[in-house]
């Protein structure tokens, strides 16, 4: 359940090496959460969006958005720190996040936790 609180992490930080093809992590936490934070710390000049997809679902990968054709991803724009609900995690039920890039090789972290 989400919490109206400062974000607490409840695992450890996850770092995604984003690519132009998608990379996947196993993502577990020590505590049931539902909740992730997002980090892209790429300089806002240089850097680049990272795509992320959160599923109970190994097999369920991220995709870029083009013109007129929606995909499953979440945009982590450069430079940005953003609090997003997905599928329940805990210490024997992992998440798969699978992330990807449109170019280059921007680096993100995901943390599990609860709050804003």
């Amino acid at each position: 359940m989400a919490n109206n609180i400062a974000f607490t992490p409840m695992g450890k930080t996850y770092k995604l090496n984003a690519a132009v093809t998608v990379q996947q992590v196993t993502l577990y936490s020590d505590s049931p959460s539902n909740q992730y934070m997002l980090v892209n710390h790429e300089n806002a000049n240089t850097g680049l969006p990272v795509y992320v997809r959160i599923s109970a679902s190994a097999t369920s990968n991220v995709g870029i958005p083009t013109n007129a054709t929606p995909n499953y991803a979440i945009v982590v724009p450069q430079d940005t720190r953003m609090v997003i609900s997905g599928p329940q995690v805990t210490n024997t039920a992992p998440v798969y996040v699978t992330f990807v890039s449109e170019s280059g090789t921007p680096e993100a972290y995901i943390v599990p936790g609860e709050g804003l």
